[in-house]
Formats: structure tokens, C-alpha cells, sequence
């Protein structure tokens, strides 16, 4: 199993403390642990969003369990009551993973919600736009982009270099502890939103308040989709832009393959941008190639670290690697 690292745990206790003081002050008096979960439950969220408040719960529940012995009956109640809560929008049956996710026209949903968030009068319509372009162009989660850094790339022939602190290094999952991202070339608007959503994540980040500026942008984002897309079941989320990425980054990198070969190195480039540690995520887990014309530009990976893909490829236990990433998580840490 993935190691959770203490910072989980932390972020875990700090969500969930957050969720108990906004239900707390909407009941006007402090909740038992069952009626949190029941006040939390009559939310309406997205299945992604589900499971990170339903892990981070869970977590801290047992923990506070193992503490508090005397309220241990009441907090595994509470635990027991956790663990059926499912969004009805999650499809029954199917494993939960990004694979079970919308992808068709991700990309041109959240276009349109760019456009309608800037309509809004909200102050963070302007760090939701940028973080939802600066995620389409790079699959970026949500989770790296604090430490993310972005400029000019001293590699020949690249114009812009983007280098990354892989999220999963620490459990297996990633290529190594960075990844890098080159462009030939980036329109100039694209240069100013990516430098504008880094330092609006490395402030928070610095102030911490990531967690929050997470929180608040998700708000911000499902009022505009439940506007824009009424009577759809699944709306765009924040991670939808690594999906709507991996389409692009399939459709330059695979579909154009014409034999097996150039298939597996075109997966191993997929799977290298996203911070995979193998090409088995890119090719059964992700959004499918999009051969639409898009207006984001495709990165390049380091050809390094394509390498280090393909060797574990080809390694015997290529079939043992991790399973994806459930994007869900990413977003919370």
C-alpha cells in the first residue's frame, strides 16, 4: 500500500477541522461526530470531492478514536457512516478512478468556464482562470504548483521550461523527484497566466492558506458549472484540466504512432509529462487522444526521464506497478 507522509496527515486533520467549524457555526453549537457526517453528507459535491473529505474524515476520526477512548463508541459511529457515503453521480459498479471520469470536450468546458468566471464579480475569478489554463497546458496537479518554477529553458531549442516536484515521488508512483516540461515556444499570454497562477500558489502556499485557495476555488468554479451545465450530471472540476491535458498530450504523442515501437515511446512521453513512474497509467487509466485543434500549446518531456520510463517498461515487473492516481487527491495534497 502508498505510504500516506505526514503532511497527508496534517492536511487531513486541517480539512477536517476546517468541516467541523463551517457546520459547527451553521448549527450554532458544536455537532456529535454522526451529525457532522450527516450535515456533511447533505452536501452537494462532486465524487471527487467526496473522497478527499470522506478519507480525510475517516483519518482523523480513527486517529481521534485511538486518543479519546471514551468518545471511540460515538467516532466509529461516525466512521461506520463515512464509509457508505457515495455520490450518486459516481457510476456503480465501475472502479472510481479518472478512468470513470467525463472527457469529451473537457477542454472546450473549460473554456467556457474561463469566460464565465471572469464574468462573475468574485476576486478570485482571476487565480481560477489562470490555474485552470496554466493545469490545461501542463497537467499540472493541483497539489505541485507551489513549488512549481517556471522561466526561460537553458536546454537548446526550448524557449520555456517548467520544472515540477513530482506528488507521488515519495510512494513509487512518479519517474523521479521532478519532472520538466519544455516549450519551443508559448504565446505571451500563457507566460503571463503560468507566472500570475505560481505566485498566487506560492503565496498561499507561504501564508498557508493552499488548502483554503483550494477550497474556495472549487466553490468559486461548481457555482459557475452548475450555471453553465444545468442538467448535466458531472461538472468540469479542477482536476479535469490534468485530463484534458493527458487528451493533448495522447493525441501529439500516440495517435500519430505507426508501429508498436513508436507507440510505447510515444506512452513513455505521455507518462514522463504527467510524473508517472510508468506508461501503464497513460495508457488504460486517462483520458483518451483528443485530435481536435487545441489552443494550448504541447510540452516536451525530458528525454531523460522518458528513458527511465521505458527501461521500467520493459523491466519484468512492469506489471506490478502502481495503479493510477485517482486525481482526487492531488488536489488536496
Amino acid at each position: 500500500m502508498p505510504t500516506r507522509d505526514p503532511k497527508t496527515e496534517q492536511d487531513y486533520r486541517e480539512r477536517t477541522r476546517r468541516i467541523a467549524e463551517t457546520e459547527n457555526k451553521k448549527a450554532g453549537r458544536k455537532l456529535t461526530p454522526v451529525e457532522l457526517v450527516k450535515a456533511v453528507m447533505q452536501r452537494d459535491l462532486q465524487p471527487t470531492s467526496i473522497r478527499q473529505i470522506r478519507a480525510a474524515m475517516i483519518f482523523t476520526m480513527t486517529e481521534a478514536a485511538e486518543r479519546q477512548p471514551e468518545n471511540a463508541a460515538d467516532l466509529n459511529a461516525a466512521i461506520a457512516l463515512l464509509r457508505t457515503w457515495v455520490s450518486q453521480n459516481d457510476t456503480q459498479g465501475e472502479p472510481r478512478t479518472s478512468q470513470c471520469k467525463q472527457k469529451v470536450g473537457v477542454e472546450n468546458d473549460l473554456s467556457r468556464v474561463c469566460h464565465a468566471a471572469l464574468a462573475t464579480t468574485s476576486e478570485y475569478a482571476r487565480p481560477l482562470v489562470a490555474a485552470l489554463n496554466s493545469g490545461t497546458l501542463t497537467g499540472v496537479r493541483f497539489a505541485e504548483w507551489p513549488t512549481a518554477e517556471f522561466g526561460p529553458s537553458a536546454a537548446p531549442g526550448y524557449a520555456w521550461e517548467l520544472i515540477v516536484v513530482n506528488g507521488k515521488h515519495s510512494n513509487g508512483r512518479a519517474h523521479g523527484e521532478t519532472r520538466a516540461l519544455r516549450w519551443e515556444f508559448l504565446p505571451p499570454h500563457l507566460v503571463s497566466q503560468m507566472k500570475f497562477w505560481i505566485a498566487v500558489a506560492k503565496a498561499a502556499k507561504a501564508q498557508g492558506r493552499y488548502d483554503t485557495l483550494n477550497d474556495t476555488l472549487e466553490s468559486l468554479m461548481r457555482r459557475v458549472t452548475q450555471e453553465l451545465f444545468p442538467r448535466r450530471l458531472v461538472h468540469p472540476t479542477l482536476s479535469s484540466v490534468r485530463h484534458a491535458a493527458t487528451a493533448r498530450f495522447k493525441a501529439a504523442y500516440v495517435a500519430t504512432a505507426t508501429t508498436e515501437e513508436e507507440k510505447q515511446h510515444g506512452l513513455a512521453m505521455v507518462a514522463a509529462l504527467l510524473g508517472h513512474a510508468s506508461d501503464a497509467t497513460a495508457t488504460t487509466h486517462y483520458a483518451r487522444a483528443d485530435d481536435r485543434k487545441s489552443r494550448f500549446p504541447v510540452p516536451v518531456p525530458d528525454p531523460a526521464e522518458v528513458a527511465r520510463i521505458l527501461q521500467r517498461f520493459a523491466a519484468p515487473k512492469h506489471r506490478d506497478d502502481p495503479g493510477p492516481d485517482a486525481d482526487g487527491a492531488d488536489q488536496a495534497g
